[in-house]
């Protein structure tokens, strides 16, 4: 598969190359059925992944708890998503000189019902892998703007919103 994928291909008049990070579980090593062989293919992938990536790995139970809770993770990440558990803390950008709040950073947390609060370093890099990065940025950005129309209805001024964006996100159209 690797070496089929080193081959450039052709697109748009444009030699493009494609690369894999392959997980690879056996049968009956490592599982009796193909949900549990996908689950430790997947966790050999993700391995190859954190490792320098265009890679094959086979999967060892020694990968265990850590992938494991990656996959479990993602999971809750996608529930997390579909049940509003984001919310946007926002930061004060300050003057120095008039001591007046001029802005605020957005900063997006997850309020988790089992873990509670759940900090982005712990969740981002997770997102931006699994491209569910583009769906929390869009929540993001539309939960800034609704927040910003929200203070000019009680009468607060202007302020700018800084909001952090993925790489991945501008590559959107």
């Amino acid at each position: 598969i690797q070496s089929a994928l080193a081959r450039p291909v052709e697109l748009v008049g444009r030699d493009v190359f494609v690369t894999a990070s392959i997980g690879i579980s056996l049968y009956p090593r490592d599982g009796d059925h193909g949900e549990i062989l996908l689950r430790y293919a997947d966790i050999a992938m993700y391995r190859v992944k954190e490792h320098g990536r265009n890679r094959v790995r086979q999967f060892v139970p020694e990968m265990g708890s850590s992938a494991i809770s990656r996959l479990d993770m993602e999971g809750a990440l996608r529930r997390g998503l579909e049940r509003s558990e984001f919310l946007l803390h926002y930061q004060p950008k300050i003057d120095l000189c008039t001591h007046r709040i001029v802005g605020v950073e957005a900063l997006v947390r997850w309020q988790h019902p089992q873990i509670g609060l759940v900090h982005p370093v712990e969740f981002i890099r997770l997102a931006e892998e699994t491209g569910l990065i583009l769906p929390l940025g869009e929540w993001v950005l539309a939960e800034a703007c609704r927040q910003q129309v929200a203070w000019r209805a009680l009468g607060l001024p202007p302020l700018k919103i800084a909001v952090n964006m993925s790489a991945r996100q501008f590559r959107q159209d």
